[in-house]
């Protein structure tokens, strides 16, 4: 009985901290447990290459916008 006492203790301290570990995102960007590998960009209309992996724990950006050298944007004029 000490023992499952003690395996169960461990194995609270050694999970403790997998909890979900949201970051702080910037403007238009969203935090995502599971995000999409092929996040829309300004500079491609469509990816070429889009994969089923899960990015794990990442900032990516809300629906209707697009990830540009200055963060996510609205499509046009400031999507280059």
């Amino acid at each position: 009985m000490r023992n499952l006492v003690l395996l169960a203790a461990l194995y609270t301290i050694a999970f403790s901290g997998e909890r979900k570990k949201e970051k702080t995102c910037g403007p238009n960007e969203e935090f995502r447990e599971c995000g999409i590998s092929c996040e829309p960009k300004c500079n491609e209309e469509i990816p070429l290459v889009c994969t089923a992996n899960c990015m794990v724990n990442v900032c990516q950006c809300k629906e209707g916008f697009k990830r540009g050298p200055k963060g996510c944007v609205e499509p046009g004029p400031d999507c280059k």
